[in-house]
């Protein structure tokens, strides 16, 4: 029978639903019944309990007592299930931010907010958790069309946000980093700009912060020429671990564990050919 347990307070909203969904799911295939079951009983569509079972949307308390009294689940899990419920709503930190927002980067946000452990392979920029104010600027500023300077600027103070978000002291997650060679080298901004964000860098793989190494063009012939992805680790061994990408085409995100484990393979191996920055001369 599925257990449901408190949030606990580091909980984002994605993971909430995403455990939630699966103890639901778990309940309806005890009770022996299938989705098109559901159905039939008219409490909801085939589309709303999938969105549902996979953690896609927020749930109302009453709709998880409707499903729960028809899997014939004891009290005790309903109520817990319930409360599991009205945490699906909840607002992360980004809140102030959300009309710009793409909803899939909400999602990512919500999750980074959650995870544990941080990996990210970033070829060509600074990755944004690492950039200073004004490097942010100059990268939205070359890279965004038909944004005019407000626009550009709430991107920089979101990235800004998040860095504190992520980054504040305390925060028990473990955060690690390939950059390649051209993000040190790339001329984003004038020499002024870019010797502050290289000694940013170096503060962050100084004080203990992430672990910061860097892909040289000698490297040659990597696996990473696909291009960036982020992994997210979770603490609560059922939360899946998920793959980042994004692209002109949209984000997407991979929990399959066999996809995973191919991400974390292409990330061990760009790892294992990247050099410390501190023993990289820029």
């Amino acid at each position: 029978m599925a257990q449901a347990r408190a949030v606990r307070p580091k909980s984002s909203t994605t993971m909430v639903r995403r455990q939630l969904g699966r103890r639901l799911r778990a309940l309806r295939e005890a009770s022996g019944r299938t989705r098109a079951d559901v159905v039939l009983t008219r409490l909801m569509s085939h589309g709303k309990l999938e969105m549902i079972e996979y953690g896609r949307t927020m749930v109302r308390p009453g709709d998880v007592y409707e499903l729960c009294t028809l899997y014939g689940a004891p009290v005790e899990v309903t109520n817990a299930l319930r409360e599991l419920a009205t945490a699906t709503a909840q607002e992360g930190w980004w809140v102030d931010h959300a009309r710009k927002l793409d909803k899939l980067f909400e999602v990512y946000l919500d999750l980074e907010s959650a995870a544990s452990a941080l990996s990210f392979f970033e070829p060509l920029v600074v990755y944004g958790l690492f950039q200073t104010e004004e490097y942010a600027r100059a990268v939205d500023s070359g890279t965004a069309r038909g944004l005019d300077e407000d626009a550009i600027e709430a991107g920089v103070q979101l990235r800004i946000a998040r860095q504190r978000a992520v980054l504040a002291p305390g925060r028990q997650v473990s955060i690690r980093a390939v950059l390649g060679e051209a993000a040190l080298r790339l001329g984003v901004a004038g020499p002024e700009i870019m010797q502050r964000q290289y000694d940013h860098l170096h503060r962050l793989a100084g004080d203990g912060t992430v672990e910061l190494r860097v892909l040289p063009f000698r490297a040659g012939v990597h696996h990473g020429l696909r291009g960036a992805f982020t992994i997210l680790e979770f603490e609560d061994p059922e939360d899946p671990a998920v793959a980042y990408v994004d692209s002109y085409e949209g984000s997407r995100y991979d929990d399959q564990a066999a996809r995973v484990t191919r991400y974390r393979q292409v990330y061990d191996d760009l790892r294992s050919k990247a050099v410390p920055l501190e023993e990289f001369p820029l």
